[in-house]
Formats: structure tokens, C-alpha cells, sequence
């Protein structure tokens, strides 16, 4: 299981992305889906343990 909670990302004083929250289980297939600069790989980035989110938290069991 994927848990992501209340995950924000800042450069500087800009906040990109506010209170993302989701749970992926096992087996899910998902997709991300945004406009260009949407934060998509920054995101992919994160779960991949390649980037702290500045609030919340990204954990992953099983």
C-alpha cells in the first residue's frame, strides 16, 4: 500500500501543490493526469523517494 497524507510542495514562498492526499494498494494500475508544470513529475519524483514534500507524509508498506 501507497499512503500519501497531506503532502505540500514549496519552492521558496510558492506553494505548487496543497493537501494531496491518496492510497494506492497493491496491483492498482493509476495515471497522472495535468496540464504542463502541473507537478506531475515532481509528484513521480516524491513517491520515488527523490524529493521530501515539505508538510505531510509518503509511506509505502508491503
Amino acid at each position: 500500500m501507497l499512503t500519501v497524507s497531506h503532502v505540500e510542495l514549496r519552492f521558496g514562498a510558492r506553494v505548487l501543490m496543497s493537501d494531496v492526499s491518496f492510497q494506492v494498494a497493491k496491483g492498482d494500475k493509476v495515471g497522472l493526469v495535468g496540464r504542463n508544470g502541473a507537478g506531475k513529475t515532481t509528484l513521480t519524483r516524491m513517491l520515488s523517494g527523490d524529493g521530501q514534500p515539505a508538510e505531510g507524509t509518503i509511506t509505502s508498506t508491503g
